[in-house]
C-alpha cells in the first residue's frame, strides 16, 4: 500500500549551540562518531559527549520537544522517543543530550543549568548505513550538480522496492527529512512542540535546500 509521506521542520524558536567550553578534541566528540560511522558504516560501541546549550535571546529559548542546533540528526526529549519507538525507523541510536539552559538574576548576571528533563540525539545515518540509492530510479531520474558540485533533482523516481512500511527516512538527493502520515498524526495528537510539517517539494528557499518531488 502506497504511503503518503511530508516534510517534517524544526523550528528555531527553541535553538542552541555547543557551549563556548565544549572540548572538541575529547575523544567522543561528535567528530569522532561521524568518522566512525563514514569508516565502519556501522554505529560505534562509544557514547558520544553530547552538549548543547539554549540561546538567552527570547526569540530562541523556549524548550521544545524538538531543540534546533547543531546535534544530529534530531535532538529529542523523552517523549519524543517514546513516540517513535512504536514506528518503523531507520537503523538508529539514542545518546543522551546535556542540555544547558540560560538563568538571569537581577536581570543581569546570567548561568546557565542543566535541565533535568533527559534529551537524546535522534543519530541515524542515511549516507553510510542506510542508504536508500538501491530504491532510487536513476535511469528515469535526471541528475546535475549544484554550485558546489553536489548532486541534484528536482524530480527523484523511486522502483518498486521501496519500502513504504518505513515512517522515517532521508536520500541523498534532498536535504529534507520525511516522515509518514501514520507518524506525523502521532506527533501532533500528542502535542509534541517545536515541529511543523509541509507537503514535498512545496517549500522553496532562498539558500539552494534541494526539496525535490519524490514519485513512486
Amino acid at each position: 500500500m502506497m504511503t503518503k509521506y511530508y516534510v517534517i521542520h524544526v523550528k528555531d524558536e527553541s535553538a542552541g549551540e555547543y557551549p563556548d567550553s565544549y572540548d572538541w578534541d575529547n575523544p567522543y566528540a561528535p567528530s569522532k562518531l561521524r568518522k566512525y560511522i563514514r569508516d565502519h558504516k556501522e554505529f560505534p560501541s562509544f557514547t558520544p559527549n553530547l552538549e548543547l546549550e539554549i540561546y538567552d535571546d527570547s526569540e530562541f529559548n523556549k524548550i521544545n520537544d524538538f531543540i534546533f542546533g547543531p546535534i544530529k540528526t534530531f535532538c529529542i526529549s523523552e517523549k519524543v522517543k517514546r513516540i517513535l519507538n512504536t514506528f518503523n525507523l531507520p537503523k538508529h541510536r539514542y545518546y543522551p543530550v546535556k542540555v544547558l539552559e540560560p538563568r538571569k538574576y537581577l536581570g543581569i548576571f546570567k548561568t546557565k543549568k542543566e535541565i533535568k528533563n533527559p534529551y537524546y540525539a535522534f543519530c541515524y545515518d542515511s549516507f553510510h548505513i542506510s542508504n536508500l540509492d538501491n530504491c532510487i530510479d536513476f535511469d528515469r531520474t535526471s541528475i546535475t550538480k549544484d554550485s558546489m558540485g553536489i548532486d541534484k533533482s528536482d524530480e527523484v523516481f523511486f522502483k518498486n522496492n521501496f519500502d513504504h512500511s518505513l515512517d522515517l527516512f532521508e536520500i541523498r538527493l534532498s536535504w529534507m527529512t520525511y516522515v509518514s502520515e501514520r507518524l506525523k498524526e502521532s506527533l501532533i495528537k500528542e502535542e509534541v512542540t517545536g515541529i511543523e510539517f509541509s507537503e514535498i517539494n512545496e517549500r522553496k528557499y532562498m539558500v539552494d535546500r534541494p526539496n525535490p518531488k519524490l514519485i513512486w
